[in-house]
């Protein structure tokens, strides 16, 4: 191998490797895997990106959390999930995130579901993660169903 193409060789490894390119962000990525999971309706995947500790409103546990998210998900043929306006704190090992979450859904056609369930609906929420052994999880969740478009 001459001397350029062991050059080449080389850059292309670094390259290939991504030290070019930055770390990616661990909230974004975050928020973009429970995106995936919610699009998905996998209420596993979602729970697992909640802390062992987390609390959501009006005291609900990770447990509790997955469990209506389970049946939230089986009543949907599609989810669709858009954020707006995300703005992300970060203290020291952990972020605190307040985003507009645009939900949109396809209810199944049983038991009157496309009848009960809205297909489409606009929140605000509050957001606290913080990095649990290079995994980062939402601790705490608050909520609030708004009304009309989202921001852009």
């Amino acid at each position: 191998m001459t001397r350029g193409t062991r050059a080449i060789a080389f850059g292309t490894a670094l390259l290939a490797g991504g030290c070019s390119r930055a770390a990616p962000d661990p909230v974004r990525a975050l928020l973009a895997e429970l995106e995936t999971a919610a699009e998905d309706r996998d209420a596993g995947r979602f729970a697992g990106r909640l802390s062992d500790t987390f609390q959501g409103q009006e005291n609900v546990t990770k447990a509790a959390a997955e469990a209506e998210l389970r049946r939230y998900f089986a009543a949907y043929e599609s989810i669709g999930i858009e954020l707006y306006e995300v703005e992300v704190e970060r203290p020291e090992g952990s972020a605190r995130v307040r985003c507009q979450v645009a939900f949109s859904g396809h209810a199944r056609r049983a038991f009157g579901l496309e009848n009960l369930l809205p297909p489409s609906a606009l929140y605000r929420f509050d957001l606290e993660a913080r990095d649990e052994g290079g995994t980062w999880r939402v601790t705490r969740a608050r909520w609030e169903k708004i009304e009309g478009p989202p921001a852009s």
